[in-house]
């Protein structure tokens, strides 16, 4: 067996088109990213208990939370990560359950290039924490940011432990091919170690399209439901980023479709036409153009795949 697919023949429920394993491993790469920054919290009990005396409330219904530092290196530092982290999922696609995305091979120089530039800015603000710490705890310690009594010396690690446990790491794996995933011994073993691998395959692969696809509905939806006035009507007010949503998504369709997927194919082809030369301000201005384009837009939706559940 050297391929793997399943049908799209329109007279059945199967939403997505042929699925081969050797091109997705010719086609794409696994990355998976990791970063770490101390949030430098703590709850802190005895607080909570006061508070909930203090107001007349149950034991154990109010949490209270100490922040120990007030450092705006470290702030810059937490908002890094959280960008990067939303940008890297924005651009890629689910691989399995733990973690890992996929990349297309097309777009895996601008991936490169767009973390590396993160990780820099990350390694700049992280020397830029580090030589911040000492001033900030000391600063919690002569009662400058307000702990007071909630002050807990044994709650700060020293600066190289927090060098040990802020950093940022991404590796990147080739999807392995399932003619070369064992050595062909010919035996009943191997072969069904092999074709549990290229079911593995085939569904994450298949999920990576369900992922892209609900990520177009949402958006897709709420650009034809902001555009739906018209004549004396009042406008919705529909932000300037409602067509870059959209197109966020459909650029993203277009790289990823690394099993040329006809459906995804279609739809993004629909949608590059149907959105060539709209902006905000003749989606406002323009009331021929808003309705001619929403019509687009629901006739678009109307031929989206249905999202199947996958059990893995």
């Amino acid at each position: 067996m050297n391929n793997l697919s399943f049908n799209n023949d329109t007279n059945t429920d199967t939403p997505f088109p042929m699925v081969v394993a050797t091109s997705i491993a010719d086609s794409a790469r696994i990355v998976c990213l990791t970063r770490s920054v101390p949030d430098l919290t703590k709850n802190d009990p005895e607080a909570a208990a006061a508070l909930a005396r203090m107001k007349n409330a149950e034991k154990g219904s109010v949490n209270a939370k100490k922040y120990l530092i007030q450092s705006r290196p470290h702030a810059e530092l937490q908002k890094l990560s959280r960008c990067m982290y939303r940008w890297h999922v924005e651009n890629t696609l689910p691989w399995g359950d733990l973690g890992a995305r996929l990349v297309p091979n097309v777009f895996l120089l601008t991936y490169m290039r767009q973390m590396g530039i993160f990780m820099n800015e990350f390694e700049k603000l992280k020397e830029a924490f580090l030589d911040d710490y000492p001033r900030a705890a000391a600063e919690a310690q002569l009662n400058l940011t307000g702990l007071g009594d909630m002050f807990d010396e044994s709650l700060y690690p020293n600066v190289y432990e927090l060098d040990r446990r802020t950093g940022v790491r991404i590796e990147y794996e080739p999807i392995a091919d399932p003619k070369h995933f064992l050595v062909q011994v010919g035996d009943q073993a191997a072969q069904q170690m092999r074709e549990q691998y290229e079911e593995v395959l085939k569904k994450r692969m298949e999920s990576a399209y369900v992922d892209v696809f609900k990520r177009l509905r949402e958006p897709l939806a709420n650009m034809s439901q902001m555009l739906n006035y018209s004549g004396k009507e009042k406008p919705t007010g529909f932000r300037d980023t409602l067509v870059e949503n959209v197109t966020k998504v459909v650029e993203l369709m277009r790289v990823c479709n690394v099993t040329g997927d006809p459906d995804m194919r279609r739809i993004t082809n629909e949608l590059r036409t149907a959105l060539n030369g709209v902006t905000p301000d003749t989606l406002r201005n323009n009331e021929s153009q808003r309705l001619n384009t929403k019509d687009k837009l629901d006739k678009i939706i109307s031929t989206l795949p249905e999202m199947p559940s996958f059990d893995f």
